[in-house]
């Protein structure tokens, strides 16, 4: 999880900078997503559980991992023109009850109190980092983006373990890159990317580098997603947590008391919740 953490702060900032600097379209950005990270998690492959079965279902997964995978980034390129990495990071906070009562339902375990009350505690955190940017933010224009975002947020996590039995969480999402990388070509139109771009060539190559770690944390969070949906969704808030660390040192984006209140609560519920897991 801390792996993942680490490496998605880097990669969410990346993501801003595609959509507010780059002028990266929605198609663009999941192009270059899925044709850039592909090659790196093909290398990956020799280290990596390469099972796969010729079933409907493992079909029926990649399928969907590909669809998540473009609602994600072309929703995103949307809601991040008006939101900052920041607080939308906040709003897929909502995914731990769910989370964790589909854990609870898939595992045949009885809800915890304590794990119930820290997930409120969170989530009341997420909450009140989510208000902080309500004047800012035009949530009329990105509602339809922001639920669909946030469904295929859950629905990876929710297919990666559903199709553990039929094929590998990599190679599932390797074939599902490749399907969404041809599938986005004639949208993206990536010979004309860098020419459009007002960032041109060196946009294109800061994008395409951030592809190489953004494979190792694919991986890392199929891992999670493959034992606990709950800790796959305590995953951007912890990410919350370290761009907030990183907004410190910003004068332009220093948080306001409100935003430094909702942290703190955040990691208080972040903490409690595992170290209640740990002493289980």
């Amino acid at each position: 999880m801390l792996a993942v953490v680490g490496i998605y702060s880097l990669t969410s900032l990346n993501d801003k900078y595609a959509v507010s600097k780059a002028k990266y379209n929605g198609a663009q950005l999941t192009f270059l997503m899925a044709a850039g990270t592909a090659p790196f998690l093909a290398m990956l492959l020799p280290w990596a559980d390469r099972t796969v079965s010729l079933t409907w279902q493992a079909a029926a997964a990649i399928l969907a991992i590909a669809l998540s995978k473009y609602l994600e980034f072309a929703m995103s390129a949307k809601i991040l023109k008006s939101m900052s990495a920041f607080e939308l990071k906040a709003w897929v906070g909502i995914l731990l009850f769910v989370s964790y009562f589909t854990d609870a339902v898939m595992y045949s375990f009885a809800p915890e109190p304590l794990h119930i009350l820290f997930i409120v505690f969170t989530t009341l955190g997420l909450a009140m980092i989510a208000v902080s940017g309500r004047g800012k933010v035009e949530y009329k224009k990105i509602a339809l983006p922001l639920v669909l975002y946030l469904a295929a947020r859950f629905g990876y996590g929710f297919v990666m373990k559903a199709a553990g039995p039929y094929i590998s969480s990599t190679m599932t999402l390797l074939f599902a890159l490749i399907v969404l990388a041809l599938a986005m070509l004639p949208f993206a139109k990536p010979w004309t990317i860098s020419g459009t771009s007002p960032e041109g060539m060196k946009g294109l190559i800061i994008v395409l580098l951030c592809k190489i770690p953004n494979a190792f944390g694919l991986m890392g969070e199929n891992a999670v997603a493959a034992k606990s949906l709950t800790n796959f969704s305590f995953i951007p808030p912890m990410i919350l947590i370290v761009l907030f660390v990183v907004s410190l040192f910003k004068k332009n984006t220093r948080p306001t008391g409100l935003n430094l209140a909702g942290s703190a609560v955040c990691v208080v519920g972040i903490l409690g919740f595992q170290i209640v897991d740990v002493m289980k």
